[in-house]
């Protein structure tokens, strides 16, 4: 893979766009609206209407059990609330990836994950989300999620290619002790068309998630929690082939003002199936990494 089709945007120019934008969205912040309380896993409120929303995503991914491997996914995402219970996004990603001598070795014993260094730009997704139920007002709260999206760049590998997916998502909250307690529960269909690399022949693949979170607000401002995250492939949509599987579980912790809130979650894999003794005894590690670390930012405006 050549270096400069990996990295199509300059490292330093992605760099100093966000953070021109993270500094020019919070200089106008001044709105009020509903925050992430968990870094994967979504609740069922929405943006009132005609609130702006900027959010900046980090996502740490490292260590597949030999050599180096660490990738950084961040989204850029812009939100606006349509109605008072329908919102929706745009995101722009980018992926930096730092690899040496990682990941599973093929038939001709070279590893499947090519050494490289930088950041490059990844694709684009648009966000829609619907709240059929409040959590504030009815027993529970649910919202429907539905996220088409083009990748350039493999999420494991980072080698050049195509990607179509759509993430459709099912989200109930549950609230206890005057909003002080805060639970969710997400269940994700994703549906992939890819080809990596662009010479390769075409694949498709089915990703299903279960992702569930408890905060609970020990001070004003203030969230801390468990979230944990269940995820499982199966090639060709056939649900009779679950070709690897994995269970993260770890704390989240979340900070909110009038205008902006951040949250932090760090998941590492607990376990996962196929294993590769060389690597793990007990964790997935061709599909997924050993850990994964989460901040989010939001803005209002």
């Amino acid at each position: 893979m050549k270096q400069d089709e990996r990295h199509a945007v300059p490292t330093r120019l992605v760099i100093s766009t966000l953070i021109a934008a993270s500094g020019l969205l919070w200089a106008i912040a001044s709105a009020q609206a509903d925050e992430s309380l968990f870094g994967y896993s979504y609740g069922s409120e929405v943006l009132p209407k005609g609130i702006w929303e900027f959010e900046q995503w980090a996502t740490w991914r490292t260590d597949k059990g030999n050599g180096t491997y660490n990738a950084l996914d961040l989204k850029e995402e812009l939100e606006y609330g349509v109605t008072d219970r329908f919102q929706t996004a745009l995101y722009l990603n980018f992926q930096g990836m730092w690899t040496h001598d990682t990941g599973p070795v093929d038939d001709q014993g070279q590893f499947e994950i090519p050494n490289q260094s930088g950041v490059g730009f990844q694709g684009v997704s648009m966000e829609f989300k619907y709240a059929l139920l409040s959590p504030y007002k009815d027993p529970v709260g649910l919202a429907f999620y539905l996220e088409p999206g083009y990748s350039r760049l493999n999420k494991i590998t980072g080698v050049v290619g195509t990607e179509y997916e759509v993430e459709a998502k099912a989200i109930l909250q549950k609230n206890f002790l005057d909003d002080q307690l805060v639970t969710v529960l997400n269940l994700t269909g994703e549906f992939e068309w890819e080809r990596f690399p662009s010479d390769s022949p075409n694949e498709l693949e089915l990703k299903l998630e279960l992702t569930g979170g408890v905060a609970y607000r020990f001070a004003p401002n203030w969230y801390a929690g468990l979230e944990a995250r269940y995820q499982a492939i199966y090639p060709n949509m056939n649900l009779g082939n679950n070709a690897a599987w994995a269970f993260f579980a770890g704390p989240a912790i979340h900070y909110a003002t009038k205008s902006w809130w951040a949250t932090l979650t760090v998941l590492p894999q607990i376990v996962g199936n196929p294993t590769d003794p060389g690597r793990s005894s007990h964790l997935q590690l061709d599909e997924f990494e050993t850990l994964e670390v989460r901040l989010k930012v939001g803005i209002y405006f």
